[in-house]
């Protein structure tokens, strides 16, 4: 039964600490901190705090939604007008049942809709995603309730992981790399002659990457966390990255040219990045996104999955 005493407002500049504990308190493996919090959600470029919404009763904070829509276009996708993301979602675990969760979800689709929102994805907004979906583990009740109130699944992906205490790279990637080398291919730390090379590639083959380069270098960290592989004449073959977004364990993304996949170049990338981060003393790394065929791959590289998300979405009425 909806309880008609429950207060569901906007985002105020005081609710930082409320929400990271509302936030820690539900969404147990994904926890935050201020300075997360900041950085993520309210220097967020789209961030409206009209679209943060908070349920209080009697004065208690019981829950939040956190939920974007582009104010800005972006440079690849555009300003996607329709799309809206549902990024995060909690209820503290006593107030669960109550009607909070319901009364949030219906409040911030209203809000999305009047604004022009068609379809709503939960998880993976590109610009500053938490996780891709809705992991179908740890928040089992988080999928059965929005699959409750009109949303699907659609598919799933996985997050891989890798201890790299005591890594060394394997013999046989080593002599691949030599053998690469000897056809005229070499592996570097990005310098800032490569930009113009690695913004050719990434425009034409993998777009949707250009903004994570671009900040990366733009924070002056690109030549410890990018190295990009070259052909001969200069030309990007591929290149690997971490530190996507300020976790220094975060790897990826990753990507080689597709007319040259299959050579094993994107196999040293991936080495390369594990031996430069022991060099740092990082001994563990984790991605949050890969599905299908990619799965096997990583697998190759000792990489094991440990979590998959359910990728959940609405078209709105």
């Amino acid at each position: 039964m909806v309880n008609i005493m429950m207060e569901i407002r906007p985002y105020s500049s005081k609710d930082a600490e409320t929400v990271c504990r509302l936030w820690n308190d539900s969404l147990v493996h994904d926890q935050i901190n201020i300075d997360n919090f900041y950085q993520k959600v309210i220097y967020d470029v789209n961030f409206d705090p009209g679209k943060l919404l908070v349920a209080e009763q009697d004065g208690k904070a019981l829950g939040f939604v956190y939920a974007t829509m582009r104010r800005f276009p972006d440079e690849v996708a555009g300003l996607q007008a329709d799309q809206a993301w549902i990024v995060a979602f909690g209820v503290e675990p006593s107030a669960r049942r109550k009607g909070a969760g319901r009364i949030l979800l219906s409040s911030i689709e209203e809000k999305l809709c009047k604004e022009g929102a068609k379809k709503i994805d939960v998880g993976p907004y590109p610009n500053n995603y938490f996780s891709p979906g809705i992991d179908k583990n740890a928040y089992s009740s988080g999928v059965d309730f929005f699959l409750a109130h009109g949303y699907l699944k659609t598919s799933e992906c996985c997050a891989m992981h890798l201890n790299l205490r005591g890594y060394e790279t394997p013999p046989k990637y080593v002599e691949k790399k030599k053998a690469l080398e000897a056809e005229g291919y070499r592996f570097k730390a990005y310098e800032a002659a490569d930009a113009l090379s690695l913004f050719a590639f990434a425009k034409e083959h993998f777009p949707y990457w250009l903004s994570n380069l671009r900040t990366s270098i733009l924070a002056g960290r690109a030549g410890e966390t990018l190295i990009v592989a070259q052909e001969a004449s200069g030309a990007t073959a591929g290149f690997v990255m971490r530190n996507m977004d300020g976790s220094h364990e975060r790897f990826g993304p990753f990507a080689t040219r597709p007319s040259l996949q299959g050579k094993g170049i994107g196999t040293v990338l991936f080495h390369e990045m594990m031996k430069n981060m022991v060099r740092e003393r990082i001994f563990y790394t984790y991605f949050l996104w890969t599905s299908g065929r990619n799965l096997d791959i990583y697998a190759t590289w000792d990489m094991s999955i440990f979590r998959t998300f359910s990728m959940i979405s609405r078209t709105l009425p």
